[in-house]
This record gives C-alpha cells, sequence and structure tokens, in this order.
C-alpha cells in the first residue's frame, strides 16, 4: 500500500507512466526501496535524537495531517485556504506560550537550509512564514481532531514524508564513503571504451604541434574545431571578461600573453587549445580577445537529457552510483526492507490542486516517478562550447 500512496501523490502524467510501464513502476519501487532502507540506516545511527531532523520530522508530520484536513474540507466546498484556517485562528495559535520559541526553532531551522545560509530571515519573509506556520500547525490540530492521523493512507504518508527526510540527510553524510577512487573509476572506463578520450586529446596534440611549427591558428580552427560558433571564424570567441566561460577556459585564456598560445587543456566540453589576441582594460577589471580550436568528447558519452560532464565525471558518477545502489540493497535486506515490484497504479482523472500551502521548510520527499536515480545531478547547463549561460 506504500507504493500506492508514493504514487497517488505524483501529477496525471507520472501516475500515467507508472500505469502504462511495468519498467517505470520497478524502477519506482526499487527507488522507494532504498529511499526507506536509507532512512533505516538514519534511524538506526541516531538521526531523530537530532534537534534538527526531530523539528523536520514533527514538521513533515504536521504538513501531512494538515494537507489532508485540507483536502477534506476541499470536498466539502472550501475553496482557500483561509476558508479553512482563518488570520484570527492563526494569531490565537501565536499567542499560546509554547508557539513561539517553537517557531523562532522553526526559522532558525530554515535559515540555515535555504539560501539563507544561516543569516536572520528577512521581515517580509518572516511574516509571510509565520501565516504559512500558523496554517498548517491550525490545520493539523483540526486534522487530529477529526482522526485523520489514524487513517491508514495518512499514516503512510508521514511515514513517506518523514522517510525521505532522513534518507536525504544520511545520503549528505554517507557521501564519502562512496566517493569512488582514481582505481575504481579507470576500471570503470576501462569497461566502457565510449568514456575513453585518447583519441580526442591525441587529435589536439598533433593540431597544437602543427601551431607551434608555425601553422596559422585560426586556418587549423576552421578547419578541425567542432566548436560550430567558431567554424568559419579562424575560432574567434571576440571580446570577453572574467566570469563569462568556464572556469578552465578562463584561466588557460587569461594566463597567456598577446600571440602566445596554450597547451591542449580540458572542460566539460572536450579537449581546447587557445590562442590569445589581444588584452584590453574593462571597467576594473580586464577583457580578452581570444581564439580557441575544441575537440569534443566522443559522442558516444554525451547525453542529451544531462548537463554537461565530461566522460571521467561521467564515470565517477557512475561509480558513485553503483557504490550507493549497492550500499542500500545491502541496507535493505539487513533491516528486511521489502517493495512489491508487482503493482497496480490507477491513473488519475485530475489534478485540482489543494488549498494547502506547501510545508515550509520541507521539500517533497517522494521519489521520481521519471527518474531512474533518486541521485540528483548537478545543474550545470551552459549555452555553448566554454561560454556560461548568463
Amino acid at each position: 500500500m506504500a507504493l500506492i500512496v508514493a504514487a497517488d501523490n505524483f501529477d496525471t502524467r507520472a501516475r500515467a507512466r507508472l500505469a502504462e510501464s511495468a519498467e517505470e513502476r520497478r524502477a519506482f519501487a526499487r527507488d522507494l526501496r532504498r529511499m526507506l532502507a536509507a532512512a533505516e540506516e538514519a534511524k538506526a545511527a541516531g538521526y531523530l535524537a537530532r534537534p534538527d531532523q526531530k523539528l523536520r520530522a514533527e514538521l513533515a508530520r504536521a504538513f501531512v495531517i494538515a494537507q489532508a484536513y485540507f483536502k477534506q474540507r476541499q470536498e466539502t466546498g472550501a475553496t482557500t485556504p483561509e476558508q479553512v484556517v482563518t488570520a484570527a485562528e492563526i494569531d490565537a495559535f501565536f499567542k499560546e506560550p509554547a508557539v513561539p520559541p517553537q517557531f523562532e526553532a522553526f526559522l532558525q531551522d530554515y535559515s540555515k537550509s535555504s539560501q539563507l545560509r544561516g543569516k536572520p530571515v528577512p521581515e517580509e519573509v518572516r511574516k509571510g512564514l509565520r501565516e504559512h506556520y500558523g496554517r498548517v500547525m491550525v490545520a493539523m490540530r483540526k486534522g487530529v481532531a477529526a482522526g485523520l492521523e489514524r487513517e491508514r493512507g495518512v499514516q503512510l504518508d508521514v511515514l513517506l514524508e518523514q522517510a525521505k527526510l532522513l534518507a536525504s540527510a544520511y545520503a549528505q553524510e554517507a557521501k564519502q564513503s562512496i566517493q569512488p577512487t582514481a582505481a575504481e573509476t579507470d576500471a570503470y572506463i576501462a569497461a566502457h571504451p565510449e568514456l575513453d578520450t585518447k583519441a580526442q586529446r591525441a587529435k589536439l596534440e598533433g593540431i597544437l604541434a602543427r601551431v607551434r611549427a608555425g601553422e596559422d591558428f585560426a586556418k587549423l580552427a576552421d578547419e578541425f574545431t567542432e566548436d560550430p560558433s567558431g567554424k568559419g571564424k579562424g575560432g574567434d570567441l571576440g571580446w570577453f571578461g572574467r566570469g563569462v566561460m568556464v572556469k578552465p577556459f578562463e584561466d588557460a585564456a587569461f594566463a597567456l600573453k598577446p600571440g602566445e598560445v596554450s597547451g591542449v587543456f580540458e572542460t566539460q566540453f572536450g579537449f581546447h587549445i587557445v590562442k590569445l589576441d589581444e588584452r584590453r582594460p574593462a571597467g576594473a577589471g580586464e577583457e580578452v580577445h581570444a581564439r580557441h580550436i575544441l575537440i569534443l568528447y566522443p559522442s558516444a558519452s554525451r547525453r542529451p537529457d544531462s548537463p554537461p560532464m565530461s566522460p571521467r565525471e561521467q564515470a565517477e558518477a557512475a561509480v558513485e552510483e553503483e557504490k550507493r545502489d549497492r550500499a542500500l540493497d545491502d541496507a535493505a535486506a539487513r533491516h528486511r526492507v521489502q517493495v512489491a515490484e508487482e503493482y497496480t497504479v490507477g491513473e488519475a482523472a485530475a489534478d485540482p490542486p489543494p488549498p494547502a500551502p506547501a510545508a515550509p521548510g520541507v521539500a517533497s520527499p517522494r521519489p521520481s516517478a521519471n527518474s531512474k536515480s533518486a541521485t540528483p545531478r548537478p545543474a550545470t547547463s551552459r549555452r555553448a562550447p566554454a561560454r556560461r549561460k548568463p
């Protein structure tokens, strides 16, 4: 039943994918099992005794019950959060002696886990969070009074919410133990020839030798560069300042004197050599005018659905994922976590937005229905090779 409760929280399209694809259902069940296993590891390590984890677990429980209550009221005609919990009820809640200290603890945790990075919460944000927190907590109390916390579906939803929070905390702290070694990465690349970049580097080393021998850089760039923006322009990148190009490219370009050519270096796009044409002051800094030759990584190693990563970075990520999955599968067996891989998911008829607000400071803890892995990838999208997205 935990699978069905978790799937019920997906939107119509995600549920449709689960309903239509046995492979998607198995992947979802596998990710759910691993998430629950990570949560069990966290519990065994005493995470719930930590004040921050205890606070988040309690908030997750409150949110689930509040959401169930908002949904119940919606079915009886409520269309806005204010119809379910009024401003007067929120004000009365905050007059209770125990509430202000609890709210301050929540604010401190919110500050640490948000972009504020521990800085004081701005007054406008504080006001919004006060209303948000009060509405969730009052609705939770009403849900408890209505007996919603005794419903099996609500209990399972609480379990899933808290499990994802625990699993996330556990994953952050366990990450160091599954970092791939150089030997493991080398072995992975040896087993996946599409990730081997020796031929691409050797090609550019040969081009660099021709440049060093006196051949025209611009002509060689027109012939060999695999950067579409530089083809036919002698690899010209125009003028740019610091912060425009990806860091390795910027470092190589700004280290040169006019007329100099770099050695072969690597970015997440491939192998480069860069020639510096000119430098000039720009504001408080400096700009350079450069051209380059790019030899892309093997096409088989480039995945259109993922951010730019070098083949070695891809190998490291794959090794890390394999090690993490093995560890979680072992934990699932150790804690006897079982999730059926054969089950039925009905398609949702519609996705009406409930009037309940999202839980303040609590991220959605659902495993993704359209992902083969629960591991997030770094978001490092780029507009073109070597150039940052503005």
